[in-house]
């Protein structure tokens, strides 16, 4: 019996650091991954264990605010302050790490980390709609197969990135089910139940059964049947790596897609199997509509997409505070949900913090009633 709860995800982080201990225990490399642009497959395929390193809580930020600026996004406060304290086993467990430069915060934040453990820096195209971002975001893609080769000392066969980009396209595929699950009008996951269920627990160890659960959650939805109609909700914008926001809107109505960081934003397309691997890795990857990129138009046949294939009644737009990527870009998407496709749109610009919680919920309780 399934039981999306916090034991849930408890059981799965403490059977994948079971099985890390065990592999590092026998000499395998941990590589500490930060951004969705970062090539997962390509650690596997080397024989590495990927693990997400987002700042999830704000428990951590003061310490994070005696070397970084207090203005300074939360997320990127919480990731340093997590791997200052070494309160976090991600990043405990990590020997090498991979970031990504999406934003100034971050690629400055990473040369502190850098002193702490082996970094190595994805430098980001500003665009990605020409062949020559293309083409040197490929060369950063050759170039972190050379770092991983060295660091792990293993040559990445073709024929281990292959299998390796099999299996999380075949992760990509099941991911992308558990959300479909609440097109066309009806409900069979909430928001926070899709979160937990597509959560694997940060150790990327053991992806095949991360892969059956998945599949599990989909049989019980299935079984369990529709949820009682509520309000419809996209949330966008920024990576939801504190849940403060979605908890609020899921009291009183569904968060039945998202679009953010780890949702249909980065699962939607497959890594091309035939062909140059590596030229497949890059077009899939320099495809993700991040706020990063000037112009990000992708942003908005997606928004289109899921509106029309998820009948959503309002958009809530996600933004932390100093985030100013995002921040920017949710006034032209604001424009395009409520003039072009005539959907309600709310922006929430919030940090990890709880004192700001009344009046999100104030907020967010005022534009349900207006759908």
């Amino acid at each position: 019996m399934i039981n999306l709860s916090e034991d849930y995800l408890t059981d799965v982080e403490e059977h994948n650091l079971d099985l890390t201990r065990a592999r590092k225990a026998k000499g395998d490399k941990v590589v500490g991954v930060y951004c969705a642009f970062t090539p997962k497959e390509l650690i596997a395929a080397a024989g590495g264990i990927p693990v997400s390193l987002c700042g999830s809580s704000d428990e951590p930020i003061p310490a994070a605010e005696q070397h970084l600026p207090r203005n300074i996004c939360p997320l990127v406060k919480s990731s340093y302050g997590f791997a200052l304290t070494d309160t976090c086993p991600n990043f405990h467990f990590s020997d090498f790490l991979v970031a990504d430069a999406t934003c100034d915060g971050k690629k400055k934040m990473y040369e502190l980390l850098g002193r702490m453990k082996p970094l190595h820096l994805l430098q980001l195209p500003q665009r990605a709609d020409t062949e020559s971002a293309f083409q040197y975001w490929l060369s950063e893609i050759r170039q972190l197969k050379t770092v991983l080769e060295n660091w792990l000392a293993i040559e990445i066969t073709d024929e281990k990135l292959l299998e390796a980009v099999k299996l999380y396209n075949r992760c990509r595929q099941v991911t992308s089910k558990i959300f479909e699950l609440n097109k066309g009008g009806q409900t069979f996951l909430t928001g926070k139940e899709i979160s937990t269920a597509t959560d694997d627990g940060g150790f990327q160890v053991d992806l095949s059964s991360h892969i059956t659960r998945m599949e599990k959650v989909i049989q019980w939805a299935k079984k369990r049947g529709g949820l009682e109609p509520r309000s419809r909700i996209l949330l966008t914008g920024s990576p939801t790596t504190c849940k403060k926001v979605l908890n609020i809107i899921e009291e009183t109505a569904y968060v039945t897609a998202m679009e953010n960081c780890g949702g249909l934003k980065t699962v939607g397309q497959l890594v091309e199997e035939e062909g140059d691997r590596l030229e497949a890795l890059a077009r899939k990857y320099l495809n993700i509509s991040c706020s990063c990129m000037s112009p990000n138009l992708g942003r908005y046949g997606l928004l289109e997409e899921i509106v029309k294939d998820y009948h959503i009644d309002g958009v809530i737009d996600l933004t932390w505070q100093a985030c100013h990527t995002y921040n920017v870009e949710s006034f032209s998407v604001g424009e395009f949900i409520r003039d072009r496709l005539g959907v309600p749109f709310l922006q929430i610009e919030t940090d990890y913090s709880e004192s700001d919680a009344g009046w999100i919920k104030v907020r967010v309780e005022a534009f349900l009633e207006m759908l």
